[in-house]
């Protein structure tokens, strides 16, 4: 039966880099130098040192490193903490529609395996656009909002997305990808329960998808079968995860594959945030340089934003006012609007344990009204409005319709440095920076990607 995992595996097999545009190419490239660098940026972070302590006392032992650590470990445990290295800060790239955070979950898998066999710039970037394509395409089979059912669409197909990854690495045959999707669909399934009160569940998801895809693949490749129609079947995942009437758009998976690449609609952050508050950062900073705004001269914050980021990111109020973890002000509307406009800047240093119990900060997130924007309807946009009261009397108001970042607002080639730059230059010698750039930038001339990987670690 010709079924859908039968005709992705059949797509991954037989496209190569010399089947991708120039543009898919070149994004690409300059996406894995961004995760990378946001990796790095995070590899201190609590929860990636618990994290990694935590998987280690199942999956102990191995000479497999995370990225930026020269600590051997077991293989899954490497494609655990990079997944959380790569999440956690919400520095990562998007596709907007459905929030799908593609790259960093195809480097938790793919960099481990670099250590393991000889794979070259060229593999890499196939295998990383294959997977974040299969990735995106799995989540628009429904028009539904993943987050209205519960679900988080990175951490719930990200496992299919690691296969992906490394049926391309591997070279699989098409029964055996098959056989590995149907083992991930019993891997997978991401709650949004923690975007309620903050806790860390959540910056552990692509990690958790990233080590499943590895034991999702050793197990087909060791000969035990998984459900062939996995995607479509009667007890499938879509019937099992979205238990409703809506449509089932199966077409959406695998019809214009290699003439249509949805990965060219990923978003790339310039903050480290849940990617529909980036256009408020973006509108608050700018009001506050327009206008020399200080905390003390504002009566009161409208924030305008999408009907359908209103649920996780501005309520519960008293919850998100008041941020229980560093995370939780990421996914918060009233916090990062006043951190912003205290701070003027939301870099890798944004929302620490002090600026989340900042009295003045406190003091503005309490002055922030959000309300859901009537005008924000295009999935495929991040727009955002923010309207400051000042005590004067004056109001004054700055909508964005298209973050930097977007394909509408692209960023350019020095926007990627600069950022790289921003997150790792104070770890490492600026000639090894300048080098790890020169090789993402060529990295289709790459022989073998494991050196650049190995000049990264401290």
């Amino acid at each position: 039966m010709n079924t859908i995992s039968l005709q992705i595996a059949d797509w991954l097999r037989d496209v190569k880099l010399a089947d991708m545009p120039a543009s898919v190419v070149e994004g690409a490239k300059l996406r894995i130098m961004d995760l990378t660098g946001v990796m790095l940026a995070a590899k201190d972070l609590n929860v990636v040192r618990a994290g990694r302590d935590a998987w280690t006392e199942t999956d102990a032992g191995g000479a497999i490193t995370p990225v930026g650590s020269k600590v051997g470990t077991a293989l899954t445990t490497a494609a655990f903490v990079n997944g959380i290295q790569a999440s956690a800060m919400e520095f990562d790239d998007t596709y907007l529609p459905t929030t799908m955070h593609a790259t960093g979950l195809a480097l938790s898998v793919c960099f481990p395996e670099a250590q393991r066999r000889a794979i070259s710039g060229t593999k890499l970037i196939e295998s990383v656009v294959l997977a974040s394509e299969m990735m995106i395409r799995l989540s628009i089979v429904t028009n539904r909002h993943w987050f209205d059912y519960g679900i988080h669409p990175t951490g719930s197909f990200g496992t299919f997305g690691g296969v992906c990854a490394l049926s391309k690495l591997r070279d699989l045959d098409a029964s055996t990808i098959v056989h590995a999707f149907g083992h991930a669909g019993s891997m997978s399934t991401a709650l949004t329960a923690a975007f309620e009160d903050g806790t860390s569940t959540k910056n552990l998801h692509v990690g958790l998808s990233a080590a499943n895809a590895f034991r999702a693949t050793a197990l087909a490749e060791r000969g035990i079968t998984g459900p062939t129609a996995v995607f479509e079947g009667k007890f499938g995942w879509y019937r099992a995860h979205v238990q409703t009437e809506d449509e089932r758009h199966w077409e959406r998976v695998t019809t214009e594959l290699g003439g249509e690449w949805l990965c060219e609609n990923i978003a790339t952050k310039l903050y480290p945030v849940a990617n529909p508050l980036m256009p408020h950062i973006e509108a608050t900073i700018t009001l506050r340089d327009k206008y020399n705004i200080k905390p003390e001269q504002v009566a009161g914050i409208d924030a305008y934003i999408k009907e359908r980021s209103f649920l996780t990111l501005c309520n519960p109020p008293e919850k998100k006012r008041r941020p229980l973890t560093t995370w939780h002000g990421r996914i918060s509307i009233y916090h990062t609007i006043a951190e912003a406009l205290v701070n003027g800047k939301m870099d890798k240093y944004a929302y620490s344990e002090e600026a989340i119990r900042d009295p003045v900060i406190n003091a503005l997130a309490d002055m922030v009204q959000p309300y859901a924007d009537p005008e924000a309807t295009d999935y495929l946009r991040s727009q955002g409005r923010v309207v400051i009261h000042l005590k004067d009397g004056r109001t004054v108001e700055h909508k964005i319709d298209d973050f930097r970042g977007t394909r509408r607002n692209p960023l350019t080639t020095d926007d990627y440095l600069n950022k790289f730059r921003a997150n790792v230059g104070d770890l490492f010698p600026a000639s090894t920076v300048d080098q790890a750039i020169d090789g993402f930038l060529n990295l289709e001339k790459v022989p073998d990607i494991a050196p650049i990987l190995r000049s990264l670690e401290q």
